[in-house]
């Protein structure tokens, strides 16, 4: 176990990591400092305590917005995915109809030119 030494609100605090989380513990305790700054500047909370509170609670707040947030985009993506499948799908039927409505006019055109060759080829003419 690794051990980092945090600062919050003038307090050190001695906090076990796994080793090589010592940089991410002092980025989340570097941020609870903030908020407990915060509370503590409005010279409207005393107390550790419930500073501490207050800053857990606002980053808390936090989360459930972003996890909020978080779900929503999920959901759009979600969607956005059914939609591409939607029209992909479509796009397939619509190019095997298109597909087929070229081979029929192929095998149209394909009729048409022999038509036309047999009216005009002098011996198609002798046998009918």
């Amino acid at each position: 176990m690794a051990e980092v030494i945090v600062t919050v609100n003038g307090r050190a605090f001695p906090i076990s990591c796994n080793p090589g989380e010592e940089q991410h513990i002092d980025e989340l305790a570097e941020y609870l400092d903030v908020r407990v700054r915060q509370f503590r500047d409005t010279g409207t909370v005393h107390g550790d305590s419930k500073l501490f509170l207050l800053a857990g609670l606002t980053a808390a707040d936090e989360l459930f917005e972003a996890v909020g947030r978080l779900e929503a985009l999920e959901q759009e993506v979600q969607s956005l995915k059914r939609f591409y499948d939607m029209t992909s799908r479509e796009k397939l039927a619509a190019e095997a109809n298109i597909a087929q409505v070229l081979d029929k006019v192929a095998e149209r055109v394909r009729k048409l030119t022999e038509q036309v060759e047999a009216s005009t080829n002098p011996k198609a003419k002798r046998s009918s």
